[in-house]
């Protein structure tokens, strides 16, 4: 049944990962130069030149997008459903240490190329991988409880 409350959370999720592949997650400022992040790249705004590609970022990020999109349509297979969204929480919090990696361990390479890199921001398309990470726990409480009501039935008969 597609119309499960864990089906709506898992699509909230997948919306929430689609924006991160999508739009920035932070800009670091220099005296004349900006540089965003993005889930394909640190890309500097004059030239649209990427100047570093985040590999893991990009690839954790569209992993998870994917592996929610296709678990909203698992509703028979109610254990690979579950063992999905495990893997998906896992994809996701590898996305938000990418990020946290990319913010933090980044900013010195980011200063090679930007003279006088003066500050950063950190955009809120960053936070939205941390509730996206809460709706799969509660698709996945969701499913689990699926589970049992089907595990009680079969006991009853």
């Amino acid at each position: 049944m597609i119309q499960r409350i864990q089906s709506l959370y898992m699509l909230i999720a997948t919306i929430l990962m689609a924006l991160v592949v999508f739009l920035p997650l932070g800009s670091f400022l220099g005296n004349t130069e900006e540089v965003k992040l993005t889930a394909f790249g640190f890309i500097n705004t004059a030239t649209q030149e990427n100047i570093l590609i985040p590999y893991g970022l990009t690839i954790t990020a569209i992993a998870s997008t994917l592996l929610s999109f296709v678990n909203i349509f698992l509703f028979k297979k109610r254990m690979l459903q579950f063992r999905l969204c495990i893997v998906e929480m896992i994809m996701t919090a590898g996305t938000i240490l990418f990020e946290i990696y990319y913010f933090w361990g980044a900013i010195r390479a980011i200063n090679s190329f930007i003279s006088n890199a003066s500050a950063w921001t950190v955009s809120l398309t960053a936070i939205l991988p941390l509730i996206a990470l809460i709706f799969t726990y509660l698709a996945l409480r969701g499913v689990k409880k699926d589970i049992l009501l089907i595990k009680s039935l079969d006991r009853i008969r």
